[in-house]
């Protein structure tokens, strides 16, 4: 479907009645993740808790700004114009955790900007690799993006206190599986309306439920400020040094496999082509994104793949909604006091939300890989050991950590992994003329 069409849902304008909830749904699934980054380095770091509230905006801010580029676009280079939302992704924290443990916040933004323009710059030869993603490559990388995020939602169910076994409470298992319950009885016996809205509805009443229940904290609310403006560079100039700007570079490149598998996700959802162009575009919006980013304070951006999530169960591909949300995400920014309110979603509610996100981008890969010939048994073993290789690395994150960490830090990564194992098990048991 071409995305010019007047006609197609992905460039249709819907009522502010509609286009008001459904941005803020998206924003609510992705909010945890866009300052998860921050809240992990401060932590770790041990930053003061005023700048930590302003490199949370700040990170909004910037998320905000980038998913205006790519809904938007500029000009016809830069921006998928597609329902796509941007953040922080947590592969940049091990790599910023190195370079911010020498004490120099201003090498991170430094890094940050040389990543983006790296990216960017890159954006149009990396698209060219578009032809080694047939459906075979595009379904099994799709689907390992839905499997690999699953024990996300089930750490969150679990409470939020970390991966593995976990002890958890009455409490956290009514609040989480009776959210799941909530959002599959709105979505099955809910009006048009709220059953497009059902994860909304799931996390604003599991919310208000998991309150009641004494298992929100409001503590950091009266501490926030009304309004606060991010200004460039708020931490002096950024800084260059070799380290950093090589930690961030690779990084950077292991977020493109991971976008590239993400975009061809959004384009099953929304039936729309992501041809080579559409991809460069998207990638560059990225890298132009994530330099804003370093100017003003935040760090490198890639799509969210819960998003994707939110779009296949509301049946909404609008990206003027998704647009809202990014308006949404910069006016948050300008009050902490709002932002720290929101943040309050008790992390069961997001596990319960979760399940069917992350299932239904697992369940968009299996329907790609409907239109693969699993009578070929190389095609069988492509799916079975790719799945198979990012599981690896979800049950232990750290397995490759042996290898060099440049090369580690590549494959430790379940979603780049898994696609790198299903472009080259594709060439080899397909060839390269079937690549396309």
């Amino acid at each position: 479907m071409n995305s010019s069409n007047p006609q197609s849902p992905v460039d249709e304008w819907l009522p502010l009645r509609w286009s008001l909830p459904l941005g803020f749904q998206q924003l609510l699934a992705a909010y945890a993740s866009i300052i998860i980054a921050p809240l992990v380095l401060a932590a770790a770091l041990d930053w003061p808790a005023e700048q930590t509230t302003y490199l949370v905006a700040a990170g909004l801010f910037g998320s905000g700004i980038a998913t205006l580029i790519q809904c938007l676009g500029i000009g016809t280079v830069v921006g998928t114009r597609l329902p796509v939302v941007q953040g922080t992704t947590v592969a940049v924290i091990p790599p910023l955790l190195a370079i911010g443990a020498n004490g120099d916040l201003t090498a991170m933004f430094g890094g940050t900007i040389v990543g983006g323009a790296v990216c960017l710059a890159l954006a149009g030869y990396w698209s060219r690799l578009l032809r080694f993603f047939p459906p075979l490559v595009t379904g099994t990388v799709i689907t390992v993006i839905g499997v690999s995020l699953l024990p996300v939602a089930v750490m969150w169910l679990s409470g939020g206190r970390g991966f593995g076994a976990q002890d958890t409470t009455v409490p956290e298992i009514s609040l989480g599986l009776g959210t799941l319950l909530l959002v599959l009885l709105v979505m099955r016996f809910g009006s048009d309306f709220f059953s497009r809205t059902a994860i909304l509805v799931g996390l604003v009443l599991g919310s208000a439920a998991g309150a009641f229940m004494g298992m929100s904290d409001f503590s950091g609310v009266s501490g926030a400020g009304w309004a606060s403006l991010p200004l460039p560079f708020a931490f002096g100039p950024p800084s260059f040094t070799v380290a950093a700007c090589a930690a961030m570079t690779v990084t950077m490149l292991v977020t493109m496999v991971e976008s590239t598998g993400d975009y061809l996700a959004i384009g099953e959802v929304c039936e729309q082509e992501v041809d080579e162009r559409r991809l460069a575009a998207g990638l560059r919006a990225e890298g132009l994104g994530t330099i804003i980013g370093g100017v003003f304070n935040a760090f490198p951006f890639t799509t969210f793949s819960q998003n994707i999530g939110v779009i296949r169960v509301s049946g909404i591909r609008s990206r003027y909604v998704v647009a809202i949300t990014g308006a949404m995400l910069v006016a948050l920014s300008l009050s902490p006091k709002i932002a720290a309110i929101v943040a309050n979603i008790p992390t069961p509610v997001l596990g319960g939300c979760g399940l069917v996100l992350f299932g239904s981008i697992a369940a968009t890969g299996i329907q790609t890989l409907r239109r693969v010939d699993f009578e070929h048994t190389g095609n069988v073993l492509t799916v079975g050991i790719s799945l198979g290789a990012a599981m690896l690395v979800v049950a232990n994150p750290i397995y490759f950590s042996a290898l060099p960490k440049a090369l580690a830090d590549i494959l430790n990564n379940p979603i780049t992994l898994g696609a790198v194992c299903a472009v080259g098990l594709n060439l080899v048991f397909n060839g390269r003329d079937k690549a396309p």
